[in-house]
């Protein structure tokens, strides 16, 4: 994780200096700066929570939402929150992840992942027993374990001083409302049925470590977990259209790692050319680019007779309803909202280049 803490970092320090020079033209209310602070907003709610960073996202989106005298208290805000990205004490959390599943345990790793964060896992009861103190933050639980109901460990937690204050979340393969129920009456902060939605979880994470308040959530459906990254190289090419460094940098690292060719440009237009020249197994598109929006990409790519059927995925902040139906009307095959899951993306990418 300190690797993925110092590239954002490194992409995040120029935004940062800029920020930091720009602040006096924005008390100034002057209409460029305030215009450029906006734009370094829009990049950074698309990279924070990718990187492990939730409350950049945050503090970005209210930048872009707020106007007059909030709007400088908001960017104000946003520069002392990326000073402390660089701050070396920040507080380790402990998540325990207690399933039977190794994929499970992996992908929930995975999509949780933090440079903050330190991962326990465990198989069994016993095994959870052993890796949950009083040094817990969270706990991720299966119902269903080799050894025995996984409430009854959520009862032990709930009747020992030192634990019972740690949130507990059910994941359950169960749509069952009475289980639900005795999950919820047993202790439980939260319930997600499985199959669950990457950006759900990480939202429902974040808040209870943040407040540790208990709240009732209950998750029909979400995304497939799909099946565990090979360790044999790919050897698929995928061309990314991103203008985002941070986000271009982390999808690159992540899919050349699993063997993945990732061809980048910057704007839609240069992407294109190049897909069209020498079509790749898939693309993921941004749809806010220079040049050439990824709508209008998508489209000709799908006006084209050598890239028709061609994978395209949307990775875009755009998640409002109308542009996901525009984007599955123009022929998109799959669609990504930022803040994203790194890997919940080489999952869906596997799945739409028949990798199994």
């Amino acid at each position: 994780m300190d690797d993925l803490a110092e590239i954002y970092q490194a992409g995040v320090q120029p935004h940062l200096d800029e920020l930091r020079s720009t602040m006096p033209l924005v008390r100034d209310e002057d209409a460029a700066a305030i215009r450029r602070v906006c734009g370094i907003s829009h990049q950074l709610k698309g990279s924070g929570t990718t990187y492990g960073y939730p409350e950049i996202t945050s503090l970005a989106a209210a930048v872009l939402h707020a106007s007059g005298a909030d709007f400088t208290e908001a960017a104000e805000a946003l520069v002392a929150g990326l000073e402390s990205v660089f701050e070396t004490d920040r507080p380790t959390e402990h998540i325990t992840v207690v399933d039977d599943d190794p994929l499970i345990r992996m992908i929930l790793t995975k999509t949780l992942a933090s440079p903050a964060r330190e991962f326990r896992s465990a198989a069994s009861l016993a095994e959870a027993r052993r890796e949950i103190d009083a040094t817990t933050s969270l706990v991720l639980l299966d119902l269903f374990l080799p050894d025995g109901d996984g409430q009854v460990l959520l009862t032990e937690l709930q009747a020992d001083p030192e634990t019972a204050d740690i949130p507990v979340v059910v994941l359950s393969g169960s749509d069952s409302e009475e289980i639900r129920r005795e999950a919820m009456n047993a202790g439980a902060a939260a319930f997600l049925q499985k199959p669950f939605e990457s950006n759900t979880l990480t939202t429902l994470i974040e808040g209870l470590l943040v407040s540790g308040a208990n709240g009732d959530c209950v998750v029909a459906g979400g995304s497939d977990a799909g099946p565990a990254a090979s360790d044999e190289p790919s050897e698929l090419v995928v061309l990314l259209a991103e203008d985002d460094d941070l986000v271009a940098a982390l999808i690159s690292d992540r899919l050349s790692r699993d063997g993945y060719v990732v061809r980048h440009h910057v704007d839609g237009a240069s992407a294109l050319a190049d897909a069209l020249l020498s079509p790749p197994d898939l693309v993921i598109l941004d749809v806010m680019m220079p040049k050439m929006n990824g709508f209008e990409v998508l489209g000709r790519l799908r006006a084209s007779d050598q890239t028709s059927s061609l994978p395209v995925i949307m990775l875009t902040g755009r998640g409002r309803e109308e542009d996901v139906v525009h984007a599955f009307d123009l022929g998109a095959t799959d669609y990504i909202v930022k803040p994203f899951s790194p890997a919940e993306l080489v999952v869906r990418i596997r799945s739409h280049t028949h990798l199994s």
